[in-house]
């Protein structure tokens, strides 16, 4: 528990040390698509692009509480800027505990290197001597822009469901990249659709889709051995609480001199602004409160030597799903307490609204966690965390 605590201190200075950088950057990336260039490289100045991956790869090996706090702290300053992160850090965390031992200590020879991709199997794994002929197309690339190499599930004809799946990682310059990435919210984090044009990925380039899902890695500790949902439950909960905690620390900043009404009066005395900040600041601290609670328990479980059940998967989903929903309920609340100035592009409110929104499209924090969650409480025998 010491080590967590310090290397969450350490890391929460690391984003600190480049907070200045990310947010004079963040309209910048949302112009280009994608994190600009000197948000990568104040990235690279640090230890956060080794977050996720085993330590005795590189990485640090964050648990998920320390991934969280991160990843809310970075939320913070750019919503665009976590949400990149925690995939060209995390990738690198699945792949490299979870491809073969031989393989992720080749690729991980030098340092940890920047992945993205995708684990929904979209694409087609062809069978052939030494490996599989890969093809298909990929929503969603995240962070795709600055990887070194890209993964991206995909089916395996003749072996069906996700028993028969597998992951396959591809360097970069084998995959096609298509610049679509044109959205509401989000904008930075460079999540263009991207394609394989039958490519050859040797066997050991490759690993089983249901191992991560079952959280059977070949190295690494228990930070690594979560299973799915639970392994992308901090990403979720850690970016939405960031994105409402920036928005409140705007609205409160904004309304010192902002006066509504006619006549105006000042924001800070209106007693329907008071009401509705003071309940979002106590919704949000329940909800991050509660994300505390659930990532700490999964850790737990997996510290254990269990990976999380079933039902807990089931309930880190949900837990995802509302803390996201609390979010955006906060987010909203500071967004129409400025009234029209909100509106504007140059107001960071207006970003923190579309970042909010968009992140709450995900499937993983869709309406379905919550009847997953109810069939496991009621004992149903087809219960399904991933519903």
């Amino acid at each position: 528990m010491l080590r967590e605590e310090e290397l969450r201190r350490e890391l929460l200075a690391e984003v600190e040390s480049i907070a200045p950088v990310v947010a004079e950057q963040a309209a910048v990336s949302e112009s280009l698509g994608r994190l600009s260039e000197p948000t990568m490289a104040a990235l690279r100045s640090t230890r956060l692009l080794r977050l996720a991956p085993p330590r005795e790869l590189g990485g640090l090996e964050a648990d998920p509480v320390t991934q969280v706090v991160v990843l809310e702290a970075l939320a913070r300053i750019d919503a665009s800027t976590s949400w990149a992160l925690g995939i060209i850090a995390g990738a690198p965390g699945i792949f490299g505990a979870y491809l073969p031992a031989a393989t992720a200590r080749r690729l991980f020879a030098d340092s940890v290197p920047p992945m993205a991709g995708s684990l929904l199997p979209k694409g087609i794994a062809e069978p052939v001597p030494g490996g599989y002929r890969v093809k298909g197309r990929w929503p969603y690339g995240s962070g795709i822009y600055h990887a070194d190499w890209v993964g991206a599930g995909a089916s395996v004809p003749g072996q069906p469901g996700p028993a028969g799946a597998r992951l396959v990682l591809l360097p970069r310059n084998q995959v096609v990249i298509h610049d679509n990435w044109q959205v509401a919210g989000l904008r930075g984090s460079g999540s263009s659709d991207y394609s394989i044009e039958d490519q050859f990925v040797p066997e050991e380039m490759s690993l089983p889709f249901v191992d991560v899902f079952m959280g059977k890695a070949v190295t690494g500790g228990a930070a690594v051995r979560l299973g799915m949902p639970a392994w992308v439950a901090a990403f979720h909960i850690g970016i939405a609480l960031g994105i409402a905690r920036h928005a409140l620390e705007e609205i409160f900043k904004q309304a010192i001199e902002k006066g509504r009404g006619f006549p105006p009066s000042p924001l800070p005395t209106q007693s329907h602004v008071q009401f509705a900040l003071g309940k979002a600041e106590i919704e949000l601290a329940a909800a991050r409160a509660y994300g505390i609670q659930v990532t700490e328990k999964l850790y737990e479980e997996a510290q254990a030597g269990r990976v999380p059940s079933p039902e807990h998967q089931a309930e880190a989903r949900a837990a995802s799903t509302y803390i996201t929903e609390v979010a955006q309920r906060v987010t909203m609340a500071a967004f129409q307490s400025a009234g029209g100035t909100a509106l504007f592009d140059t107001n960071p409110l207006q970003r923190c609204f579309r970042d909010i929104t968009a992140a709450g499209q995900h499937f993983v924090v869709s309406q379905s966690a919550y009847r997953a969650m109810g069939q496991f409480k009621l004992n149903q025998p087809d219960a399904n965390p991933m519903l």
